[in-house]
This record gives C-alpha cells, structure tokens and sequence, in this order.
C-alpha cells in the first residue's frame, strides 16, 4: 500500500502534537510538584509524543520513532516519579522535540535529515537513571493494544453505532492552502463585480430618467404645438410623428423602468450571495491567534535565561481569530516586540528588588476582537521610557540635533523609537541594538493596513498596541488623483483629510508648512514626491496655489505630514493585486487595484510615503566631500577565523587588516589609522577585553567603534565587553553576516 498520501496528514497532525508537547514542558517548570494540573499537564505530554511514536512506526519513519519513544520513556519515568523533571532535563526534552519537528519535515519533502536521530536518542536524558530500553522487547515500552478495543468491536458487530457516531463528529478535509488564497482572490474579485453591478445600476436610473425628462418634453411640445395654427394635413402630419414620439417614449420608459427594476433585484441578491461567500471564506481563513501564541513561552523562557531574567508569561485572548495571512506576517514583529521587552523593559531580579518590584517581571500578551479589526496588545511591567534618555539617544546616534531633540514633547520623544536606526541599547548584540527592530515593526504592521501605538510610563512600564485587520480579502482604500494619475491609500494608514488653503501656508526655512488642529505639518506635494510632476515652490510665504487643495494626513497625531493632491475621488473596499517578481523589491508601491469600471490603480504605501514626505521636506545643503574606503582591523588568534571575517568585510567594500592578538592590535593602531576593530576575546599576550580598555585608556580613543565576536555567550561576559567599552558584542554560535555587516554600518554611520 502506497503510504505517501499520508505523509502531509502525519506532519500537521505531528505539528499540533508537538505544540501541546513543548507548551506542556514548558509549563511544568512553574506548577506545584503535588498538584492535580502537574500531573494532568504530564499526561497530555506524555499522550503527544506517543502519538507521534505510533504514527511514525506506522508509516515507517523510524528515526521519527526512536527519538519519540526516547522522550516517551523519560517522561514514563517522570510520570511514574522514578526521575526528576528539572531545568536539564526539560532542556533534553524540548531538544528531542526540535528534532522531530525537523525529521518530520524533512520525511514529509522527501530529503535526507541533517541529524543523526540514533545518536541523539542515546544522548537524551543521559547518566540521570537507567538508559532507555532496547526498541524490541523493552519491558518499559507502553502497551500498545494487539486487537481492536472494545468500543471498536461492538462498532463492528453494530452498525447503527457508527452511524450515529459519524453524525455526531463534524466531518472535515484538509484543503491545501494555495488553493485557499485562489478562493480567496475569486470571493475578492465577486467583491470588485459588486461594486461594477452598483456602478450599472447607477447608469440605469440615469438612463431611466432620461427617457422620462425625454417624455416630459414631448408632451410640453405637443402642447405649444396645438397653441400654433397650421393647414389640416401639416395638422395630421406634426400629430402623427407626435404620437409616434410619445408611444415610443412611453415603450422605452417602461423597458428602462422594468429594467431597473429586474436588475436592481439581480444586483441586490448578488450582494447577498457575495457577502455570504466572503463571510464563509473568511471563517475557512480565520485561525485563532493561539497558533501564534504557541511559541512564547518556549521563547520566553530562553532569552529570559540567556539574558538573566526572571518573566512570568501571561497570554489572554487565545481563542481571538485572525486571517491566517495576518498572523504568518505578525510572527516578526511580536518576536521583535517581545525581544525588546525582555532585553530593554523587565530590569533583572536583584534591580527589581531594589525597586521594590517581584523578582520576576510579567510579560502580558494579550488579543481581542474589535469589530472588523483586532487589537493585540504587549506589556511588561519594566522600566518604562524616560522621554529624556531617548532624546539624548537620538541626538547620540546622529538622527537629530540638540535643539531639535529638546523640542520634542515626550509624546513625540516617545515616536522616535520608530525611527530607522534608533537603539537605546549601550551594547549592540545578537539580541538587540543594532536599530533594526521598531521601524520594521511600523512598517510591517502598516503593510498589513494596521497601526501601531506606544504607551509608556517611566518605572511602570509599557504598552504597545497593534490594530490589525480581521482580514486581508479586501481593504479599504482612499483613492486619490495627483499629476493626472489615480492612487489608492488604505484608509488605515491615512489619520484623515484636510483641506489646504493657499493663506495658511507659510516657508519656514525653505520648507512648505501647514497648520492644523494645533499642530505645524510640513506639506508635500504627492505628484512632485512621487517624481510625476515638478515640486510646486513656497517663494516669500506666498503658496503656488491658486485654490484650496485636500490633502491625505499621515504620520501620528502629533507629528502630521500633509500630502497634498489634486482631487479626492472615492473611498471604496478593494482586492489588491501584487506587483510581481519585478517590483516585489520596491517599498513605495504596495500593489495595484482593478476598480469596477475597469480602471487600475496604484496602491502606496503610507509608511514609505511619510519617510520620503518628511526627507522631501527637510532642506538637505548639498556639499562635495572626498569618499574613502573604511578601513578596519580584524583581531583573532585563529587564522581561520581572521581569513573569513576579513573575506567577508573585504567583499563588503571594506579595506581590511589583520592583527594575530592584542598586543599586535595595539601596535597597528598605534602606527595606522583605522574606523573600526573587530576583536576576538580569548586570545594570547593581551586579550579582548583588555585590548578594549587600553583602546580608551591608553591610546584616548574613546569614541573608537569595537565590535566583540567571541564563542563567549554568558551575560557576565557581554556586562564585562560593556564594562571594557565595547559598542557591539556577536557570539560567533548566533554569527549571522548580514548582522556583522549591519552593525559594522551603523557604528561607522554609513
């Protein structure tokens, strides 16, 4: 029998297991030792991995399957109080489960694995108590039962009973997601049809009035007609063509009306029948946002580890559903958010303590349906902002001056964390620094026609909330006109519409400025922005226009930019079309509309508009300055090492040097000019964190950018890189190129 038709069910049906195995492990670290929900939450993870262990044997997969039964009998000896589930083994355990998840995905494609299952089934659990028995003939191994149980015999001998059975489960079929996403663009395309047939129906009452405003005057004729003297057959003549007028009029009429009428019912019932499909396929597309929540507090717990903390996860709102496409694209941006919260918000436990706060901080995230959006709030009950720090932040890294910073109100203060490349952090790591996280996080939620808010008290804590649609099978959208060109806006990343008036509009230092609600807000043109048309000048506080212009706002209520354009034209619910392989890289466009007349339209994106908004309308001096390459020193008692690293700068566009320990690095730089060192730590004569020190001390470079690359994970040790004077610290087990060359850009501010 031909198995492999099976394999797509075994992996999502191992998938769902293996979530309710880790989630599972990773409870039990925080339940009573003696309590009831200890022991039921052992029995479910125990059930999930015999079930994995059952269906691998069964379809042959025996790698899937001594893993699995592995872990199955740790967990009989826990269950049966024979071992001790502590952080190790727990640790084993949750490693087991990672290599099934890969097993099976690598069994399911059809490839080889990378791991060797044997030798990591003898590894697990090794040296606490007896090794795991034999696969044959193991007196531990579970009971597996050798005939049909007897439910399932008296189901044989009873056919009624699994008729009625049968009735009783919801029937259902698995449905391959691509042809989901078609059924979703047809229901979106029914949607587009809707709005032609709203269009036509328009059209018809226009006809039909015509032909009545026809009517009218025919009779108003036939009156100043019969006013007038004229022979007896002229008479007959003007009356016959009269009558033949007014009947066909009233023949056309009644065609028109009954037309109308015919096609308004049509048209009524279609938009019935759509918004049924549209409401069915989006219940086949809603997933409950626990699918997402399922990896948290796995995660959780290892980055608190890693960065010396103590977290209590709190999830409310799992059962909240949302379109399966928002949450693949949420997952980033809520490890993102989750990230900062333990690595910049919960302060570690003895900080907490003098502060008067439980050991523990509590990471609360949470869900909720709102209408036709959701909002998913994080919390954590940390630090909180101090608008001040991130001024001087700001002002630190270059992306404001001082006098600027200082006229930010702390609500602003508090936007600037969105900007490309801000980072509070003092030491740029793996985890967090390198500027890279908050702007993409904006800019992910707003493709999804989201938004994004923060809230933060100093001491207390803070709070992002993210506004998300319920779904993304239609969006609605403002469609605009600017240089003779139609666009579409989704509504969601437009704060509203103002009308700009050539009176209030002023030049303040050669930039267009418009007030409204209180507040300043630079004006761009979107033809000129979206190089469609020349820029339209402010010359002695005068504006180019000649009439009052609407204009789309974006950005925050309190940092507005206004985009002007020529015409407001309609805001309506769209299907949106990607762009293709071609144009997936640009940023400004996030798709294109087929509106129901038949006209196409280009969708922006608010994000990437407001960035290049608030560049177009900052005056930039242009000065000519001499480019060189940057030159670095790459410091490593490994010629392995020294080699790749220096392989990878030097294909980056770097000129690069190496030094073979610290000593050599001191001398170098001592005798050479450099911009940046990359330093191993452990290293003979003088090593990494020392060379670090003698950097600022000795020779006073104090601003001189040091990245730290060590095999050195421990957070002792990233406090001693920071502590050296370090502005960057990569473990070489989580090294990442990109990541190198990204932070390598933003110390050297290019």
């Amino acid at each position: 029998m031909d198995l492999s038709s099976f394999y797509s069910q075994f992996r999502d049906e191992t998938a769902e297991n293996m979530r309710v195995y880790a989630q599972g492990l990773v409870a039990l670290e925080t339940l009573a030792a003696d309590g009831s929900e200890r022991r039921a939450t052992i029995d479910a993870v125990f059930r999930a991995i015999h079930t994995v262990k059952g269906s691998a044997r069964l379809l042959g997969f025996e790698d899937i399957g001594k893993v699995a039964h592995t872990c199955e009998h740790i967990l009989g000896a826990v269950r049966e109080e024979r071992r001790t589930l502590d952080r190790t083994l727990i640790d084993d355990l949750l490693r087991g489960g990672d290599a099934i998840v890969e097993l099976v995905a690598a069994a399911a494609e059809g490839r080889s694995a990378t791991l060797d299952a044997a030798a990591l089934a003898a590894t697990l659990g090794r040296g606490l108590v007896k090794e795991p028995p034999a696969e044959r003939g193991a007196p531990a191994e579970p009971a597996e039962p050798p005939a049909p149980s007897a439910e399932t015999r008296t189901g044989e001998h009873n056919p009624q009973s699994k008729i009625a059975k049968s009735k009783i489960r919801e029937q259902t079929v698995r449905v391959r997601v691509d042809r989901l996403d078609k059924l979703l663009n047809l229901a979106g395309e029914l949607t587009v049809e809707r709005q032609g047939h709203a269009a036509h129906l328009e059209v018809l009452e226009e006809l039909a009035e015509l032909v009545a405003q026809q009517q009218r005057a025919l009779l108003a004729l036939e009156s100043e007609l019969h006013r007038l003297r004229f022979s007896q057959s002229q008479r007959e003549t003007l009356d016959q063509h009269l009558h033949q007028l007014l009947n066909g009029g009233e023949r056309a009429g009644r065609l028109a009306k009954a037309q109308l009428e015919r096609f308004g019912q049509y048209a009524a019932h279609s938009a019935l029948l759509v918004e049924g499909l549209e409401q069915e396929v989006m219940a086949v597309r809603l997933l409950p946002i626990s699918t997402l929540f399922a990896h948290l507090p796995r995660a959780v717990r290892e980055l608190a580890h890693d960065l010396g903390r103590e977290v209590t996860l709190v999830l409310e709102g799992e059962t909240t559903e949302l379109d399966r496409k928002v949450i693949e694209a949420l997952a980033d941006p809520l490890t993102h958010l989750m990230r900062n919260a333990l690595d910049h918000g919960i302060e570690p436990p003895g900080e907490r303590e003098q502060l008067g706060k439980p050991r523990a901080g509590t990471l609360t995230i949470g869900a909720q349906s709102l209408g036709s959006s959701a909002r998913v709030t994080i919390h954590d009950d940390g630090r909180g902002m101090e608008p001040q720090h991130l001024r001087d932040a700001a002002v630190r890294k270059g992306l404001l001056s001082a006098d600027a910073a200082h006229a930010l109100s702390d609500h602003e203060a508090l936007e600037l964390v969105f900007a490309p490349g801000f980072s509070t952090a003092a030491l740029i790591t793996d985890v967090s620094g390198r500027g890279v996280g908050m702007d993409v996080v904006r800019t992910n939620i707003s493709e999804l026609g989201g938004q994004i808010q923060l809230e933060s008290q100093p001491g207390q804590g803070t709070t992002v909330i993210l506004l998300l649609p319920l779904t993304l099978m239609t969006t609605r959208v403002l469609l605009v006109e600017a240089a003779g060109q139609l666009f579409g806006l989704p509504a969601a990343g437009c704060r509203g519409t103002a009308w700009v008036r050539p009176e209030k509009l002023r030049s303040v230092d050669g930039r267009a400025m418009f007030e409204h609600g209180g507040v300043i807000a630079p004006v761009v043109w979107l033809g000129a922005l979206l190089e469609l048309e020349a820029v339209r000048p402010i010359d002695g506080g005068t504006a180019s226009l000649q009439q009052r212009l609407p204009a789309l706002l974006l950005g925050t209520a309190k940092r507005p930019v206004a985009l002007v354009v020529d015409r407001m034209v309609d805001e309506r619910e769209v299907v949106i079309k990607p762009l293709g392989a071609l144009l997936e890289q640009q940023r400004r466009y996030g798709g294109a509309i087929q509106l129901g007349d038949g006209r196409v339209a280009l969708l922006l994106n608010p994000a990437t508009l407001e960035q290049h908004a608030r560049s177009a309308a900052t005056p930039v001096a242009a000065q000519a300055t001499i480019t060189r390459r940057h030159r670095l020193l790459v410091t490593d008692d490994s010629f392995a090492t020294r080699e790749l690293i220096r392989s990878i700068l030097h294909s980056a566009g770097y000129e690069v040097e190496t030094a073979v320990d610290g000593l050599d690095a001191l001398d170098k730089l001592q005798a050479g000019n450099y911009d940046l060192v990359v330093s191993d730590v452990e290293m003979p004569r003088v090593d990494g964190f020392t060379l670090t020190s003698r950097i600022r001390g000795e020779l006073g470079m104090t601003e001189f950018p040091v990245i730290i690359m060590t095999s050195l994970a421990s957070e002792e040790h990233r406090r001693r890189g920071l502590e050296a004077g370090a502005q960057a610290y990569i473990v070489k087990s989580q090294f990442n190129q990109s990541s190198l060359l990204d932070t390598i850009r933003q110390l050297l501010g290019s």
